[in-house]
């Protein structure tokens, strides 16, 4: 599907930045090399909305394809990550009554819920795939499968129920942003508060991170793009803190009002950006073939979903020949869209290894 408005403020003036053509899903962790079953690419742009700015992926696959009951993110997997969450959890308490409720979509594992049900709030989550809800449940959890929505809060009886709602990474997967927003209104009672963490897009832009350009991250929010649309979805936007996780990202905390006003334009003059993405690619192109001439073969840190999109996008895989990751659900398979396999570190000496997850680096470089 390709879309013709744009998801925020549903204006039709859209600027295409980038085309990387077909590009294999970041969250496909094939069986088999590519050379064997070649893996199935969906065409996946980066485009600017000239009326609020707001930067986005209008090329969408089937969401089915996208997240599905063998989805290969386990959040708890990543010390880097867990730290966050429980750090996450902490500021998230400083806004809540003790023994508030809380509703997370997107909740995986449950790497936020746990630590904030161990600090005594009444907890449940939500996420699309059965097999990470499922390792939830595991923990003690309560956590349904599904994609947040009007209905399915009607079906499960939690209209009304909430004092937080919270995100955190999901935000950006999602493609009808005014749905969901009406879902979690739906979902809290009065005066209750919406806590989202995304991706800083302003980085994004500023830093040259195409390799965080997916078809599973639908859009890509500045502070001043959030603001407007939770706005415009009726909430007010109570904070907002910089974070340091997936590279830096944005943390927001609104609360509810009864002001929606869901096709408001924003009145600041949009920054129009121009292409930096190609010079970025051929940066980090030059970068690996110095190294491969330097050292040979290179081995890759982080199977991560930014590190098959830089392999696929720079095409350098013919330079690697394997990746190393800490996941027991990303072990034994291999970089989508190559044959170069994925395995478990086992204290391997080499030439040299890139780190490709390089928003891990500091639990990479800590690796015995």
């Amino acid at each position: 599907m390709n879309l013709t408005r744009c998801r925020g403020c549903q204006s039709e003036h859209l600027d295409t930045i980038y085309d990387f053509g077909f590009q294999p899903l970041a969250g496909s962790y094939p069986k088999v090399p590519n050379s064997v079953v070649a893996e199935k690419k969906f065409p996946l742009d980066l485009t600017q909305c000239r009326e609020c700015g707001l930067l986005q992926v209008i090329n969408l696959p089937p969401i089915n394809l996208v997240f599905h009951d063998n989805y290969r993110y386990s959040s708890s997997t990543i010390p880097g990550l867990v730290r966050h969450f429980e750090q996450y959890a902490d500021w998230l308490a400083r806004h809540l009554q003790p023994g508030a409720r809380v509703l997370e979509f997107g909740c995986n594992d449950g790497i936020l819920l746990l630590p904030l049900q161990n600090m005594g709030f009444i907890c449940k989550g939500i996420d699309a795939s059965e097999n990470v809800a499922a390792l939830a449940r595991a923990k003690g959890l309560d956590v349904s499968t599904g994609f947040l929505s009007e209905e399915l809060l009607q079906e499960i009886g939690l209209a009304r129920k909430f004092d937080l709602v919270t995100c955190s990474n999901v935000f950006a997967h999602i493609d009808d942003l005014s749905a969901v927003l009406r879902a979690v209104r739906f979902a809290l009672g009065m005066n209750g508060l919406f806590a989202v963490e995304v991706h800083d897009g302003e980085l994004v832009s500023r830093e040259g991170q195409f390799d965080s350009i997916y078809h599973e991250h639908l859009t890509y929010y500045t502070e001043t793009t959030l603001r407007e649309l939770l706005e415009r979805g009726g909430f007010s936007v109570i904070a907002c803190d910089k974070t340091a996780m997936h590279g830096g990202g944005l943390r927001l905390i609104a609360r509810l009002t009864d002001q929606v006003t869901d096709h408001a334009r924003s009145q600041e003059r949009v920054e129009i950006l121009n292409d930096f993405i190609t010079p970025a690619i051929a940066r980090c192109r030059a970068d690996l073939e110095r190294l491969f001439a330097e050292h040979g073969p290179l081995a890759g840190y982080g199977a991560a979903g930014r590190s098959q999109m830089f392999i696929n996008m720079t095409r350098s895989e013919a330079l690697f020949h394997r990746v190393f990751d800490d996941s027991p659900l990303r072990q034994g398979r291999y970089i989508a869209g190559t044959d170069i396999p994925i395995t478990p570190y086992a204290n391997e000496s080499g030439n040299c290894v890139v780190i490709l997850a390089w928003n891990y680096a500091e639990d990479i470089h800590l690796n015995p």
